[in-house]
């Protein structure tokens, strides 16, 4: 009996799992168009509106408080900001967590408690809704019921990684955000689109030279998290990786590029809060990060990134002399330090490129000049260039 109860248990998740698959085959793709909330109970009523009924999943996660609810892939109708004056609801972040996966993370102002989530079939003029009771809790309350089922875990397949050729050297191009982490937005252009167009741009541009081969970190609109994109940057076998990123102030205004290297102590105060807000992307996209952090690691890989940082000085120097006076170029100081996860690589030259500024009309218009565009790709492939010119040897060598 006690063999039959441990075989049962472990048949649970894959039967969880199939449940699900089945799920989402067996209706039609279902499309978020329109959120609303009113009073429910002795909270929130928060009503997702659906074209289909959706199959969900929901769990609540700490540091910071979040609400997340998982769907099949799905299409998002839905305008910036849809959240905003939710009760108990400080933002609100959705599209796709993997290829298979849609995402909603709700990240609170305040801990709450679910006290029912069921879905409503359509009528007449009536979309299905999945419907949320949400009310007050206590954070003690709130920790004891948090926490990231197993099959809610991040999961991704990356891209096919090429085979190597003798003699070339393989660049990284990690274009920043992406599915349910959309990054700056302004207007109705995001982040994620911008650097994701740029990125393949790129790739397109190294491909055709001798000697160079381009790795696309991510190459569709889906969620990669920051240490997943430093592995499949090792996975090819890669002697640069090059982040591109875009800024948005909150306040004030700037214009043109700059490129920033790691180091732990930020130019200013303007590079140490874009660090931090990168830096937050897996906490908003929905990944429980509690005990990834091992101090012994980290010294470990701080020993191992004193040689990588004097090369990624090298490249970060490179590629400004090649786009000086080239492009427009960020007025202060476009050489930039600020500790970025992603260029914690410890074997790997990394650069984090800002392409600009959304909230600057100037920078929008360049972001969609497929000639700046081209003009801006070659420039940063001749910066590699120069890069490998001046190398250390040891840099250049097979992976």
């Amino acid at each position: 009996m006690w063999a039959r109860q441990r075989v049962c248990r472990a048949l649970v998740p894959a039967l969880i799992s199939l449940v699900w698959v089945i799920q989402s085959w067996a209706q039609p793709v279902p499309e978020v168009v329109g959120v609303s909330h009113g009073a429910g109970g002795e909270g929130v009523r928060l009503t997702l509106h659906f074209s289909d009924p959706p199959a969900f999943s929901i769990f609540t996660l700490t540091n910071p408080n979040r609400l997340v609810l998982d769907f099949p892939a799905m299409n998002w109708d839905l305008p910036e900001g849809s959240f905003e004056d939710v009760p108990y609801v400080a933002q609100g972040r959705f599209g796709l967590f993997r290829a298979d996966r849609a995402r909603l993370v709700l990240e609170l102002a305040e801990p709450v408690a679910v006290d029912r989530a069921y879905v409503t079939t359509p009528a007449e003029d009536v979309p299905a809704r999945l419907v949320l009771d949400l009310s007050l809790s206590t954070q003690a309350a709130f920790d004891a019921r948090a926490g990231a089922p197993e099959l809610a875990r991040w999961q991704g397949t990356p891209p096919e990684v090429p085979a190597p050729v003798a003699g070339d050297i393989v660049i990284a191009l990690d274009a920043g955000h992406g599915g349910v982490d959309p990054g700056a937005s302004f207007e109705g252009v995001t982040e994620k689109a911008v650097t994701l167009t740029f990125a393949k741009e790129l790739a397109a541009e190294l491909d055709q030279r001798p000697g160079y081969q381009a790795y696309l970190i991510r190459d569709t609109d889906v969620f990669v998290p920051l240490a997943e994109r430093v592995e499949r940057a090792h996975r090819a076998k890669a002697h640069v990786l090059i982040s591109i990123h875009i800024d948005q102030l909150e306040e004030g205004v700037a214009s043109g590029i700059s490129i920033y290297r790691l180091s732990e102590k930020a130019t200013d105060a303007a590079a140490a809060a874009l660090a931090e807000r990168e830096n937050r992307v897996d906490l908003l996209a929905g990944i429980d990060l509690g005990g990834q952090d091992d101090d012994l690691t980290m010294v470990l890989i701080e020993l191992a990134q004193r040689g990588t940082k004097v090369e990624s000085a090298k490249l970060a120097n490179a590629m400004l002399a090649t786009l000086t006076g080239q492009v427009r170029l960020l007025r202060s100081r476009p050489l930039r330090e600020a500790n970025f996860r992603v260029l914690k690589a410890p074997d790997i030259p990394s650069i984090l490129l800002e392409l600009g500024f959304l909230n600057s009309g100037a920078d929008r218009a360049r972001f969609a000049d497929p000639e700046w565009r081209a003009l801006t790709a070659s420039l940063v492939a001749d910066g590699i260039a120069r890069w490998r010119a001046e190398a250390s040897p040891g840099f250049l060598t097979p992976r």
